[in-house]
């Protein structure tokens, strides 16, 4: 199967021995560095021709979030998630993130930062269970993972990223309720 990667638009090659076992893998674009999601193909009666293969396009439209495989989002259990402000006219707030994606932005965000670098709708967080996706929502000033800019990357507990002139760290911690 061909998969698309949804920020680059560039195409790779899936064999059924990747997923070995798995309905499905991930794996980093060798060109963006996006996070690519493949879902076995399910077995058909009739397979098509060595001529004819199928793309699915990873393009983040999956229930209407803008994310790949939107489905899957959900929070874990026993796990509660935060951004702290560490730099930025909002330093020192700490924001529970509650849902499976938070949205970090100037205004019509559920993360809304004083920050006039940050766009209206900036980046979001989205959590599929163990895994932690930062994606910038194509702002104008970018958003920064390690001083390099990000499309979409991993995260995981005490990462550090920033959007526009703000700094925030993504805090796992166990839920002890």
């Amino acid at each position: 199967m061909i998969i698309q990667c949804p920020s680059c638009s560039k195409r790779y090659q899936v064999d059924e021995k990747h997923f070995q076992g798995k309905e499905r893998v991930q794996f980093k674009c060798p060109s963006c560095q996006s996070l690519i999601t493949a879902t076995k193909p399910e077995s058909a009666p009739e397979q098509p021709s060595s001529s004819t293969q199928k793309v699915q396009k990873v393009d983040g439209t999956a229930s209407g979030h803008g994310v790949p495989d939107a489905h899957l989002l959900q929070m874990p259990d026993g796990k509660r998630f935060s951004l702290a402000v560490l730099q930025g006219p909002d330093q020192g707030n700490i924001f529970k993130i509650t849902k499976p994606v938070v949205v970090i932005g100037r205004a019509d965000a559920d993360v809304e930062l004083n920050d006039p670098e940050v766009s209206r709708r900036h980046a979001q967080v989205e959590v599929k269970g163990g895994t932690i996706i930062l994606r910038d929502l194509k702002s104008t000033n970018g958003t920064y993972l390690n001083e390099q800019h990000v499309v979409a990357s991993e995260i995981e507990h005490n990462t550090e990223f920033r959007v526009g002139g703000t700094t925030l760290m993504l805090i796992v911690t166990e839920n002890l309720d």
